[in-house]
């Protein structure tokens, strides 16, 4: 649920921005949040347990947006590169992964648009608690 920090081993994904390409939306090369909640859901999908994107852990209620020139998560302006640290099993995630919709969406990207992603296993993440999911009220039950 978010509501704690968590640890565990994982997968560690990078996308940036690229200087290089114009993708026909017009955003030119840059990676926009409709891509990075396409990387989240695949995540997701491919049995993620617990995902932060550059250290925001996300939740059901989390928003991914744009926002001016910037993606907001949970209304946190965030910039390229992205870091989505995702906990589970290192040995499958990737392939998992790679075998979702979001798997496919990120390799598009890197094949056309020259985006920059990497994907690569870690033994050991933390990722923390949602700081608004605190519980704001609450009364004993009969």
């Amino acid at each position: 649920a978010g509501t704690r920090a968590v640890t565990g081993p994982g997968v560690v994904v990078v996308i940036s921005d690229s200087a290089e390409a114009a993708r026909a939306d017009g955003t030119d090369g840059e990676v926009t949040d409709e891509d990075l909640r396409q990387l989240v859901n695949g995540l997701w999908q491919a049995g993620a347990e617990a995902v932060s994107v550059n250290g925001r852990r996300l939740t059901t209620r989390t928003a991914i947006r744009m926002a001016g020139g910037a993606i907001t998560v949970d209304y946190r302006s965030l910039h390229s590169p992205y870091r989505v640290e995702a906990i589970g099993d290192p040995r499958n995630l990737p392939a998992a992964f790679a075998a979702t919709t979001g798997g496919a969406w990120c390799e598009y990207l890197r094949a056309n648009f020259q985006i920059g992603y990497t994907i690569s296993s870690s033994e050991q993440l933390s990722l923390p608690a949602d700081p608004g999911l605190g519980v704001t009220k609450a009364k004993v039950g009969s």
